[in-house]
């Protein structure tokens, strides 16, 4: 610790340099979740040999399935269908660009008008066997839409490839969530533990730069050794990071805001503060690190995925036990302004009873955390689903409820 902190600035330098160049470099995780993301089933289970025995038996039977669905709120009238016939003509004429290879519609086959035809007269669907290739689904979905938009006629598309892709977009979607209010709820909670502008900064500074750097270093892995990657594995990291990362902080920042009062030197303190409370933190982040890193030898693939946390727990320990002690170095007393003068540590009634009950009375502690879990785990009642469409909303078009 005495060598960080005599080398603190050069230290930071490095820090900002390897984030710079990581971001401007690294590979885009949603480009890589969209392509290599699709949670698949371990070899031996019943679908994957049903696959299997398809494929073999009808090697020529490339392509996704997608589905054109035109609706309106009021039955389709003949200048409606007129326009619907001459959207999937146009996409007939197109098939090379769009990446169609067959289409198969009520239009040509009057015998399918019962199947693709709704009983109410509002919804026309039709049947298209896509052949991206390399081609983003993204892409073809776009290029489709395009095509499908006629007047007076709400059009959608959906099939298991676009049902993906809106998976993708809604993990991504929710990731962004996730990242806003897990910033609010932390900087919420810092203020009322700290009471300072300046400390509920120091977590969130040291957890950000060192979740963006991992998330670089996890898609270079991704990209060039096949490390295992889904829709959620953002998603893991940002919460279980920021997670460990801000508990982390709160413990070291507390103990050094203990030594200081104690009238050590600022440089003394954060000495002492990993001598003892880093060590606690060192030991809690390995036995997380073993727990994450074990999920690599599952077979499940989503799981699997969720090692890229234990990637995420090397580099925030290195932020840890390099980033925290250049604020606490370089800041001092000043970290806990405005109550930096009398920042003496005062004993919390509340928690030291607590620890005394739970010390003299450990059986009643029990009873009182039993009290508090054992119902929830009781009453729950939630069920297993293995529908991809129940990962999304509504508000999705490949999940459109007419």
């Amino acid at each position: 610790m005495k060598w960080i902190l005599k080398f603190r600035w050069p230290i930071l330098v490095l820090w900002i340099v390897l984030l710079a160049g990581l971001l401007f470099t690294a590979p885009s995780m949603a480009d890589l979740v969209r392509e290599k993301g699709e949670i698949k089933l371990p070899d031996g289970y019943p679908s994957q040999l049903a696959g299997e025995l398809q494929k073999k038996h009808n090697p020529d039977s490339d392509g996704e399935s997608y589905i054109a669905v035109y609706t309106a709120k009021h039955k389709l009238t003949e200048a409606n269908k007129k326009t619907i016939e001459k959207s999937l003509s146009s996409i007939k004429a197109n098939k090379a660009e769009l990446h169609v290879t067959n289409v198969l519609d009520s239009f040509d086959q009057k015998e399918l008008q019962d199947k693709f035809v709704s009983k109410d007269g509002k919804t026309i669907v039709a049947s298209l066997t896509v052949d991206a290739k390399e081609t983003p689904v993204k892409e073809v979905r776009k290029d489709l839409d395009k095509k499908m938009k006629v007047r007076g006629v709400d059009s959608y598309l959906t099939g298991n490839a676009v049902i993906q892709e809106d998976v993708v977009q809604g993990s991504e979607d929710g990731l962004q969530k996730t990242e806003g209010i897990t910033v609010v709820f932390i900087l919420v909670v810092l203020f009322l533990v700290f009471r300072s502008v300046i400390a509920p900064f120091i977590p969130l500074v040291t957890v950000g730069i060192s979740y963006l750097t991992a998330q670089s270093v996890v898609a270079f892995l991704v990209k060039y050794l096949d490390f295992p990657v889904s829709t959620y594995t953002q998603i893991f990291m940002v919460c279980i990071m920021f997670g460990i990362g801000t508990d982390y902080c709160i413990l070291l920042m507390s103990r050094f805001k203990e030594e200081i009062g104690d009238g050590l030197s600022v440089r003394e303190a954060v000495i002492r503060t990993y001598r003892t409370a880093g060590k606690t933190v060192l030991y809690s982040a390995i036995a997380v690190l073993v727990a994450f890193v074990s999920l690599y030898f599952v077979q499940f693939e989503l799981y699997r995925s969720a090692v890229a946390v234990g990637v995420g727990i090397v580099i925030l320990m290195l932020g840890i036990y390099t980033l925290v002690p250049f604020f606490m170095g370089t800041l001092g007393r000043v970290l806990f302004w405005p109550l930096n003068k009398n920042i003496a540590h005062k004993e919390n009634k509340f928690w030291g009873g607590a620890g005394k009950l739970a010390f003299m009375r450990p059986f009643i502690s029990l009873l009182i955390v039993a009290i508090v879990v054992i119902p929830p785990i009781v009453l729950h009642q939630g069920t297993e689903s293995f529908n991809s469409l129940d990962e999304i909303s509504d508000s999705y078009p490949s999940k459109k409820r007419l």
